[in-house]
């Protein structure tokens, strides 16, 4: 899968999860291609992941904002 830029993100697993976007992606032509990303909650709230963390479906989905608030009133 690729990574776009404004694509959102979700940890896998988390039970409230935040949701993070891709603001820009750093591709250095010797090193591993890595995404900045900001919680869309608090965009002061910043991180930096590589590309390869980022397409692990074990680590990261990609965001779907009708399950997660599914899944948000699921568990109330």
């Amino acid at each position: 899968m690729s990574v776009a830029v404004g694509q959102c993100f979700v940890k896998a697993g988390a039970s409230y999860p935040d949701v993070w976007q891709v603001v820009s992606i750093d591709r250095p032509p010797v090193s591993i291609a890595h995404a900045r990303l900001v919680r869309l909650s608090n965009p002061d709230d910043r991180k930096t992941l590589s590309l390869v963390a980022l397409a692990d479906r074990r680590q990261y989905v990609p965001h779907e904002g009708s399950k997660i608030l599914r899944r948000r009133l699921g568990a109330l």
